[in-house]
């Protein structure tokens, strides 16, 4: 019998019996699940479920994407109650508590708010997906994922087989796809199929940035990397691991039957009524093909630069060379960094219809509307060269290429800055001084590059301190010579920790930002690069004319309370001694201007 929420939509004519059949044969005859499936799929607009379930139920409806929630309700009703009944509260008076359901007609879970609330509850329609979205933003993402992993034993080697997810048990068929060996009978089936969707919908969900499938002798391994770190999330036993790395390579468009070749694919899917871009990469080890996912989130691309955690002063110096009418700019930084968001920001500012914007990626990362952006393809012959060359026949006005990597492909930027466009690009160096003595190295004349290069910015990304476990914390002298870092410059400043908590998964850290050095090639530093200066003198240079050094930046943001002192020398290297004597005689300086000394006669 059809769910009146399925005769409802066969009614619009939005969706088919086929669609609901299949819906059903997959995940159950629940209306929730129709509904679920339905927004993933994109057949149906989540705020047309919300419509349909308020008129079925006849309350009013709630756009819970519209809202922003006092997060003061967390308090009010226990997450644990919320997420078992999916409803969420928005609303809070003085007799009353206004909560958004996914399922209204549950009378059951309206008398278990009530009671644990004391308060009368008026009830409101809301999309499934909607609820659990405003539930992770309420009670945070990530008791979504340990309750995930505590419903999965882990891997006892003294076994000879797994205890898993029931959902994970591959039901034998008779008959065979195509010629293919019978591990690939079972990829369209619902088990494997759920499993796969869960596996990625609940990394988007609790903001992981990679997923890691990983092949062992006697188990596959699953990870996720959150804030630049890895974690293990499930172990699987060996026999599902054909189906499970085959599942991930039918998505990617990859072919399932080469195995001793690496593959690159692509995947887009819907979740939670997002859009969502998976880059993947197979690679063959001695165990089988491990898969990696990286998640390519446009919904979650800032494009404000300073909300990266970029200084004023810094970003004042790159937004100067971002501005300019023609000439380079690049951003160097270790993979992960965040240059890609940063080039992203910069380009998304200068993205008018007047200019014409053209893009050399390996790969497109993030399609981004007004911009013409083209894949490399090394195996065509098709390098960060040849794009150059071909846009710049484009008749474009700003161009980024991905990477500069050789002579050729600077020697074209370099002509292209020179000749009146604007160049974004990335460079693999440690700092942003030594990224001039790289293009010298690769072969292009000092002169060139003093002329063209405007600004240069090396990057970092710092672990965040978790807002919700954040407790002062005060560390020693010793803790700070050891760093490199004066005892007396931290005199004043509160420093914290994290202790950890649900939240940040028990790591005291919950997300990232940035850290900055901006060399902006002046008149002073482009008279030095053509006297051929070496990196520590052009850091020097560069600290006289207001330069702020990685590691400077990442001090600055632990006596703002953002990251730790762990954090600060993990990431960032101790500055070198001359640059400690300019900034103590910058310090002095300053001091005697203050105090009315230091004046000649």
């Amino acid at each position: 019998m059809l769910s009146r929420l399925a005769m409802m939509l066969l009614e619009s004519g939005m969706v088919t019996q086929d669609d609901i059949d299949r819906i059903a044969a997959e995940y159950g005859p629940g209306e929730i699940e129709l509904a679920d499936q339905l927004v993933l799929a994109g057949l149906v607009p989540e705020d047309l479920i919300t419509e349909f379930l308020a008129e079925i139920y006849s309350v009013k409806p709630v756009y819970l994407n519209e809202m922003k929630l006092d997060l003061s309700l967390e308090n009010e009703l226990d997450g644990e109650v919320a997420r078992r009944f999916l409803l969420v509260p928005f609303k809070s008076e003085q007799d009353y508590i206004h909560v958004a359901m996914g399922s209204p007609g549950d009378l059951y879970a309206v008398d278990e708010v009530k009671f644990a609330v004391g308060k009368e509850v008026v009830v409101y329609a809301s999309a499934p997906s909607a609820v659990r979205r405003a539930q992770n933003d309420l009670y945070g993402r990530q008791d979504a994922l340990v309750s995930v992993k505590d419903t999965i034993d882990d891997y006892d080697e003294d076994q000879d087989e797994l205890e898993v997810v029931e959902s994970l048990e591959i039901q034998e068929e008779e008959e065979e796809v195509d010629d293919f060996d019978d591990e690939y009978a079972d990829l369209s089936s619902g088990p494997i199929v759920r499993f796969v969707y869960s596996v990625i919908a609940q990394a988007v969900r609790t903001e992981i940035s990679d997923i890691h499938i990983e092949p062992y002798e006697k188990f596959l391994r699953i990870r996720y990397r959150r804030d630049g770190k890895c974690f293990e999330v499930r172990r699987l036993p060996k026999r599902v691991q054909p189906q499970i790395i085959s599942r991930f390579k039918i998505l990617a468009g990859m072919n399932i039957a080469e195995k001793r070749k690496t593959q690159d694919g692509r995947i887009k899917a819907t979740i939670d009524g997002r859009s969502i871009d998976f880059r993947v990469s197979a690679v063959p080890t001695v165990n089988g093909e491990k898969i990696v996912l990286r998640i390519l989130d446009k919904g979650s691309l800032e494009f404000d630069l300073r909300e990266l955690g970029f200084p004023e002063d810094a970003l004042g110096r790159f937004m100067q060379g971002v501005n300019s009418p023609y000439g380079i700019v690049l951003v160097t930084g270790p993979t992960g960094s965040g240059k890609t968001t940063t080039l992203y920001s910069a380009l998304s500012s200068l993205n008018t219809p007047e200019r014409n914007i053209h893009t050399a990626e390996e790969p497109v990362e993030y399609n981004i509307e007004g911009l013409t952006q083209t894949q490399i393809d090394f195996s065509m012959g098709y390098d960060f060269a040849s794009a150059l060359r071909a846009i710049l026949r484009q008749d474009p006005n700003i161009i980024m290429v991905g990477e500069i990597r050789d002579l050729e492909t600077a020697s074209i930027a370099i002509k292209a800055a020179l000749t009146g466009h604007l160049v974004f690009s990335t460079i693999h160096t440690n700092d942003a001084p030594s990224t001039v003595n790289r293009l010298v190295d690769i072969g292009i004349k000092p002169f060139l590059v003093a002329s063209a290069v405007r600004a240069i910015m090396a990057q970092r990304l710092v672990r965040k301190i978790c807002k919700k476990c954040a407790k002062p914390y005060e560390y020693s002298d010793e803790e700070y010579l050891a760093a490199g870092i004066d005892p007396a410059e931290m005199a004043g400043y509160t420093t914290y920790r994290g202790e950890g908590c649900r939240n940040c998964n028990g790591s005291g850290y919950r997300g990232r930002i940035g850290l900055y050095e901006v060399l902006a090639i002046d008149k002073v530093i482009k008279q030095a690069i053509i006297d051929k200066a070496t990196a520590g003198q052009l850091r020097v240079l560069g600290v006289k004319g207001g330069m702020r050094t990685l590691r400077m930046d990442a001090v600055e943001k632990m006596k703002s309370g953002i990251t730790t002192l762990e954090e600060v020398t993990r990431v960032t290297a101790e500055d070198d001694p001359e640059v400690k004597e300019v900034l103590e005689r910058m310090k002095t300086s300053s001091s005697g201007r203050n105090t009315g000394e230091g004046h000649s006669a």
